[in-house]
């Protein structure tokens, strides 16, 4: 048995009320292993949760490192339960840095990680597991076994490996035994019996703690001697001694077979992920250029991993968290680019006055390179600053085609793009029958037509093309103001701003590659992953019997065609078609060869009943306007078509140069000392941040790179040497758009709160009529306790709509959450009580 929370800090309540919960957590906690000096408690595998009691209750620090030294306060080893599918590398990094900051300061200690509800994990995180120490895991959710079994080891492209324990029956079995007294051995009993045939090692886990638990309890208080009380460190440690052939997979875990990973959220409310993408850049930019005198920004870490939680940035929670996330963003990027300013004008000082591409890239380039304001020649030795002597002359051009060595390039009428033998730019709309966790589309009738389409610049080596479109469906307008910007590199940069007013819908990016045999890539964090176009490995919705009794939450049914991306999707034939994008990280690939990156998924409800694709409960049914995106978003595409393999330096140069573009800037000094350049590092290798002074990169590829081997992840010195003739000061210009994708929401009517009124009076009506008959029924009985399921079912739902209209109204209800929370736990264990009543029916 682990006694645990898992503390979902901002989901259906902010973490300001949240945050108020922890101290009467504690509290409690205190007082049980005062009594029982032999308790153990797991404080979900992060540390940012003592981080805030430390800010609420600054009093208990000193209890709260007596209890971590002691062994009964387990904590650590992340520092946030963050999203590993839509996190960048640096928050991944930092994550796993911060974590083990606070494990020293807290005096705690951790081999293990326990990461129970993460929404699945990239194909690396093992090696990066390893990296920290780490050697076992407890997860759930994306697990792909062909046999389902409780142990297995997990291994990344480069041979490092973590032991697995897989909670297939999940982290909450045996929560709240103290509120079903009566029935504290039978559940014991009937969870024993479900999970020991998927046992290798013949332990079997018992989980007591739930969602935001509060009220911590000694299961040894019911169940005395039949139970032994645990750590997830013992408990790998005996699972793993006691078995020497173990099942072995690679690769990501993202499978929804045995539960959930919600696909949905890849793009749930993208104008946060666009925003998070900008901001996770500049504090790489802001880190690299203070690291050279030793500058650190660590607080400014721990705040942006606050929104990389995965209910954050998955675009889960109430309106009121994603907004203040919003708000955060907002100040994050504008103190970053103040601090990137100043970085820049210290490192000035060691240049000659005149114009500087700073480029972030390892790579070295030589070609002209717009950036939608300026063409000039791009020549560098890698990152570092370095001058600008030649811009392209402009000239009248007015035809819609442009050519240079890579690709030829025409527009169509419908202003997609002709380019090689592809076609790109086609706009998609589809009916959006899902919500915040899971996307069910279906076919609809729209039209999209051109309201401008013409040059705005050309040069000899350049040319920028205005696209404006309009698109329309019933209850819905997009207009959209596109920049396609062509210069002699082989990416088409494809800009546009789009405007959206409607509900319930899917705007998609098309491509046709009229390719059905390629092989489809993705670029995720540290890795390019290989995936097949459609995941059709799931379990039916009533499957075996088996696995029917321990699969009790949702999951994923019939296919997946959706799935996360990182910077690229790329398909590769005799050649590798490219579509990049910023921020943005749902994809689909159908058997034709069209890619579609979705780019607005509009939808109103955080979790819905029968949504297609989807069995059992994911989440409240809370209205969030919000997430329809009704506003303004700014998207940042590019398309290439290269003679290179996806894995090899050739491919990896240009797309670096989309994710990583050049910043020009001006530099003034009042004298001429300095040099002409400065050269920071350069090599085929991406860099993800700085740790202890080098340079954190990766290989992906499949060959040793400067003594790197394949797919490994490591430090390499930078080496810098910084010319001692400088000036004491420089003024440095920014010429290059560093801008933030603002989002402007669209006001909830009260026509909308009138619909959500009649709702709340509808559910409250049919509560009253299961009280009456609840009343009538035999207490304990089996029709009494199926009834109540149903009551407690019923009255979840009506106060989660009670609440979504306060805060909809503008108003956050303390009382009404904390009411909401406790209602959640109580049904949650009558989930299991049903369940064991059903099998003795049986």
């Amino acid at each position: 048995m682990i006694c645990h929370t898992h503390w979902d800090r901002e989901w259906f309540a902010p973490s300001s009320v949240t945050n108020e919960w922890l101290k009467e957590l504690f509290e409690r906690l205190f007082d049980l292993v005062s009594r029982k000096r032999d308790y153990r408690y797991v404080l979900d595998g992060q540390t940012l949760i003592l981080e805030d009691l430390s800010n609420v209750a600054p009093e208990f620090v000193e209890k709260l490192k007596s209890l971590v030294r002691s062994g009964n306060l387990l904590i650590g080893p992340l520092y946030a339960q963050i999203d590993f599918r839509l996190s960048p590398e640096v928050a991944i990094i930092k994550n796993f840095e911060l974590g083990k900051e606070d494990l020293k300061k807290f005096g705690g200690d951790a081999n293990v990680a326990w990461m129970v509800d993460n929404f699945g994990f990239i194909s690396q995180l093992p090696q990066l597991l390893k990296r920290y120490g780490i050697e076992s895991v407890f997860l759930w959710r994306g697990v792909k076994l062909e046999k389902p079994s409780i142990e297995f080891v997990w291994e990344s492209k480069d041979g490092s490996f973590v032991n697995c324990i897989f909670l297939i029956g999940g982290y909450r079995n045996l929560y709240g035994l103290s509120r079903t007294r009566d029935l504290a051995k039978k559940r014991l009993k009937h969870e024993i019996e479900k999970l020991k045939i998927f046992s290798l090692s013949g332990l079997v886990p018992l989980l007591d703690g739930y969602d935001l638990d509060v009220n911590p309890e000694d299961p040894r208080d019911l169940l005395g001697e039949e139970i032994q009380m645990s750590t997830p460190q013992e408990y790998s440690y005996r699972a793993f001694s006691k078995v020497t052939h173990l099942p072995r997979i690679s690769g990501e875990l993202l499978s929804g077979k045995y539960a959930c990973v919600f696909p949905g959220t890849l793009s749930t409310r993208v104008y946060l992920k666009r925003q998070a993408y900008v901001v996770g850049k500049l504090l790489r930019y802001v880190e690299l250029l203070g690291s050279f005198r030793n500058e650190r920004i660590d607080e400014l870490y721990r705040t942006y991993l606050k929104t990389m939680l995965h209910d954050n940035i998955c675009g889960v929670g109430v309106d009121t968290i994603h907004r203040n996330m919003q708000s955060v963003y907002k100040k994050l990027f504008w103190s970053l680019r103040k601090s990137f300013k100043e970085e820049l004008k210290r490192l000035a000082t060691h240049l000659k006055s005149g114009l500087y591409a700073i480029s972030f890239s390892p790579f070295e380039y030589d070609h002209y390179y717009c950036d939608g304001q300026r063409c000039y020649r791009l020549q560098n030795e890698g990152a570092g600053f370095f001058r600008v002597n030649d811009f392209d002359k402009t000239c009248s051009n007015k035809t819609l085609s442009f050519r240079n060595d890579h690709y030829e390039a025409f527009f169509n009428q419908d202003g997609s793009l002709n380019v090689n033998r592809t076609v790109t730019g086609i706009l998609q709309l589809e009916r959006e029958l899902g919500d915040c966790y899971s996307t069910d589309t279906e076919k609809m009738d729209f039209s999209c037509h051109i309201s401008k389409m013409q040059v705005e610049r050309a040069g000899e080596k350049h040319k920028i093309v205005r696209l404006e479109r309009l698109i329309k469906a019933e209850g819905i307008l997009i207009e959209t103001k596109e920049r396609i910007i062509f210069d002699e590199s082989p990416l088409i940069k494809w800009n546009m701003t789009v405007h959206c007013r409607g509900r319930n819908y899917l705007l998609s990016f098309v491509t046709e590659s009229f390719n059905r045999d390629s092989r489809v890539f993705a670029k995720m964090p540290f890795d390019v992953a290989e995936r097949d176009r459609i995941d059709a490995d799931l379990l039916p919705t009533n499957g075996e019997e088996k696995l029917n009794r321990v699969l009790l939450a949702a999951r994923e049914v019939g296919s997946i065609r959706k799935f996360p991306f990182h910077g690229f999707v790329a398909l590769q034939g005799e050649k590798t078609l490219a579509v990049m994008a910023k921020g943005v990280h749902q994809y689909e690939v159908d058997e034709e060869g069209d890619m579609k990156i979705d780019l607005i998924r509009s939808v109103e409800w955080i979790a819905k009943n029968d949504v297609k694709g989807r069995t059992g409960d994911a989440g409240p049914l809370m209205y969030v306007p919000d997430a329809r995106c009704e506003g303004t978003i700014d998207f940042e595409l590019a398309i290439s078509e290269l003679n290179a393999d996806v894995r090899s330096e050739e491919f990896f140069k240009w797309f670096n140069l989309f994710d990583d573009p050049p910043v020009l800037v001006s530099v003034k000094k009042k004298d001429d000392r300095g040099s002409k350049s400065l050269k920071l590092f350069s090599g085929p290798l991406p860099w993800v941040c700085v740790e202890d002074g080098e340079l954190l990169v990766y290989n992906p590829y499949p060959k040793s790179v400067h003594g790197l081997r394949p797919y490994r992840i490591d430090t390499i010195p930078m080496n810098v040497s910084f010319s001692t003739e400088k000036s004491d000061q420089a003024d440095v210009e920014i010429l290059s758009p560093l801008r933030f994708p603002q989002f402007v929401f669209r006001r909830t009517t009260e026509f909308e709160l009138e619909q959500l009124q009649d709702r709340i009076k509808k559910i409250q009506e049919e509560v009253e009529k299961l009280e009456k008959l609840l009343k009538g029924l035999k207490k304990n009985s089996h029709e009494y306790h199926l009834s109540k399921h149903e009551l407690l079912s019923k009255k979840r739902t009506l106060l989660e709509l009670t609440v979504s209209l306060a805060l909809n109204r503008g108003k956050v209800s303390k009382r009404l959450m904390r009411k909401l929370n406790e209602l959640r736990a109580e049904k949650r264990i009558y989930d299991y009580i049903v369940e064991l009543l059903k099998e003795g029916s049986r």
